[in-house]
């Protein structure tokens, strides 16, 4: 295989890199258009191709740089808004650029392994892409430092509740991994002699170029059809109905203590509104009550006085903490579940805190990051999930960022809940596509479980879904409002993904790491092989001389 094919330069490889990043950008919502159903979602089932393209035939360190530039431009761009967080004041585009140089090691490293397995095993990187960049994926989105599979590819087909159907059978990941394999059959498909001059043949001999269109076509065709007659097949019943409170408080004020009496009072005006529709459960988004609710008397008699003339179960957003041994107290960022005659029934702390954002990674060597995070950036986690219920259904409560993991989602449900409810505060975030982008990756969660989704945001996006991910109302930014809706729950048994989890992703790791073993392998057997052909010194020693007369 030739080191650099020599119809394509690395500045026209760069181009390549900068135009899929350009496509996949455009396939969530962003700064070009701030929508839960961006019009060009659809551009993910070919915007890799270009970046596949890039790394024909080139050398692991070329394929990995190239990899590391394609994921700074492509996060760089569905990430702009943490480099606008006010919060986090003068840190904000350095934490951006810290992020997405990290992020984008993951891509760097999908480059350098495709290549390298390319070249070792001699075959079709459509055999290899897929697993591989899976893999990566999970990983990035994976503890021990929390993870973040933010702009996951997968997460761009939320506005096609016909291909969420395919996530019951392995999450996201199973779109994701579609995704790629689609793309890397397409970028095999149109690699013609005039748009790469002098390309060396890699793919699987014996099949024709149409082929390379045809099977991909078909296999997504036939996802449509399946996922459209599941879609219509899935017999949803209602359950109840919810009030979603969205009080549009902006951050600046929130936690004001002169602003303390003015909150309270607009919502118990928009409780007093939900009270109206005899709902089954109002919803309050995440910190609606900005006080350590439990331990605060006066502010807890005055939200119990909100809930009993709502008649009805109330969830609350609000922190907490607790009293271990000793002198030691753990603070929450939390949800309480109240009765309709006002009675605390249940509270959920947090599990899956954001970094930076509720606690600081290695704080005891990051001191000088505390202001990045204010006072409320020392949380603690929460120990388990918890199962809420009200007279028609039952719910488990997720808050704000943990509902962008599939498997925390997975095990929130694994408490036989009927309803998934996600309260959040995206105000931090202010006019960006992030509450947008936050929003949609809820939605999957929706259709990876089967359950509806219930989401109260401060200042948007709230958002009521059926069980199979289809977004039956919402709000938009900003605004101050109350969103009713009933609750349908689906007929049948869990989906395969709720019942195996993560199964692809780490299938895809171990088909990685014998891919790898299995090119390791190759290489250290054909230096063997060198090593024992007879004469092979004498005759390499010969050739130099020759090449230097």
């Amino acid at each position: 295989m030739p080191n650099m094919n020599p119809g394509l330069s690395l500045t026209r490889r760069l181009f390549y890199c900068a135009l899929s990043a350009g496509l996949v950008l455009l396939s969530f919502p962003s700064f070009f258009e701030k929508t839960l159903t961006p019009v060009t979602a659809f551009f993910a089932w070919f915007a890799l191709v270009p970046f596949f393209l890039a790394l024909r035939e080139a050398k692991p360190k070329t394929a990995a740089f190239l990899g590391f530039f394609f994921g700074f431009l492509q996060l760089g761009g569905i990430l702009y808004w943490i480099a606008v967080l006010q919060a986090a004041e003068y840190l904000s585009g350095l934490g951006w650029a810290v992020l997405v140089f990290y992020l984008s090691l993951y891509f760097a490293l999908f480059g350098w392994l495709y290549s390298f397995l390319i070249n070792r095993l001699k075959i079709s990187g459509v055999w290899i892409a897929p697993f591989v960049w899976l893999g990566l994926e999970y990983l990035r989105g994976s503890r021990p430092w929390g993870g973040f599979n933010w702009g996951e590819i997968g997460y761009s087909q939320a506005p096609y509740p016909v291909l969420l159907a395919f996530t019951t059978i392995a999450g996201v990941y199973g779109l994701t991994f579609l995704i790629v394999w689609f793309n890397v059959f397409l970028a095999k498909a149109i690699e013609p002699k005039v748009l790469l001059p002098n390309a060396h043949e890699t793919g699987i001999s014996g099949w024709p170029r149409w082929a390379y269109f045809a099977l991909p076509l078909m296999v997504l065709f036939s996802v449509i059809v399946w996922g459209f007659y599941e879609v219509h097949s899935v017999f949803l019943k209602k359950s109840g109905t919810v009030a979603l409170l969205q009080p549009s408080i902006d951050q600046t004020i929130k936690w004001s203590k002169s602003n303390e009496t003015a909150t309270y009072d607009k919502l118990e005006k928009l409780v007093g509104q939900a009270q109206l529709t005899h709902p089954d459960l109002i919803v309050w988004p995440e910190t609606a009550a900005p006080d350590y609710l439990l331990l605060t008397p006066h502010v807890l008699e005055r939200i119990r006085d909100i809930v009993v003339k709502s008649k009805t179960f109330n969830l609350v957003g609000c922190l907490d903490a607790t009293r271990k041994t000793g002198a030691e107290v753990n603070y929450f960022n939390a949800a309480v579940h109240f009765s309709p005659n006002g009675q605390s029934l249940g509270v959920y702390h947090k599990r899956h805190l954001v970094p930076f954002g509720e606690f600081v990674p290695f704080q005891k060597y990051l001191t000088f990051l505390g202001p990045v995070v204010g006072n409320l950036g020392d949380f603690d986690s929460g120990d388990s999930y918890q199962k809420f219920q009200t007279a028609t259904f039952s719910y488990s409560s997720m808050i704000c960022y943990e509902v962008i993991f599939p498997d925390d989602a997975r095990r929130a449900l694994l408490t036989h809940a009927d309803v998934l409810v996600n309260i959040s505060n995206d105000a931090w975030f202010g006019w960006t596509a992030s509450p947008y982008q936050h929003a949609m990756m809820a939605v999957v969660r929706s259709a990876e479980e089967r359950k509806p989704l219930l989401r109260s945001a401060n200042t948007g996006i709230s958002l009521i879904t059926d069980p199979l991910g289809n977004i039956l109302n919402s709000t938009r930014l900003y605004e101050e409002q109350v969103l009713t809706g009933d609750v349908f729950v689906a007929s049948g048994e869990p989906t395969l993904y709720a019942r195996l989890g993560n199964w692809l992703p780490r299938l895809c790791l171990v088909v990685t790491f014998f891919l790898i073993i299995a090119a390791l392998v190759k290489r250290k057997q054909k230096t063997m092989n060198v090593a024992a052909q007879p004469g092979i010194f004498l005759n390499l020693a010969k050739k130099e001389e020759t090449d230097a007369s």
